[in-house]
């Protein structure tokens, strides 16, 4: 099950939530799974700067889930950042998407990867 940890800013837990099922929705239709086939996490970025001053919110998405094919991860990466960019009110290339795929470690059970 492919999970997409966002970091950007929030807009309370109702707007969150809905913006959070939209990119569910977009990497579960690209993955061609059911819409509760992908979970997304919101950690809130409270400030985002360069070296230089504050700047504008950059979101950024890591999904973390197995290896699939190449061709598969990067439709659902172009799904996310559409989206990513549609929900958080900014221009496509003001997002940052990534899959990652490292080795899946749970609390109980066997490794993976």
């Amino acid at each position: 099950m492919p999970v997409i940890q966002v970091t950007a800013p929030s807009a309370g837990p109702d707007r969150d939530a809905a913006r959070l099922t939209a990119l569910c929705r977009a990497v579960a239709a690209e993955l061609g799974l059911p819409d509760s086939g992908v979970v997304a996490v919101l950690a809130p970025a409270a400030v985002t700067v360069t070296g230089q001053a504050s700047v504008a919110a950059w979101p950024l998405a890591v999904v973390h889930g197995s290896e699939r094919p190449a061709a598969a991860t990067d439709a659902a990466l172009r799904a996310l950042g559409r989206t990513l960019a549609a929900e958080w009110d900014v221009p496509h290339y003001g997002v940052w998407t990534e899959w990652s795929a490292g080795r899946l470690v749970p609390a109980a059970g066997t490794a993976r990867g």
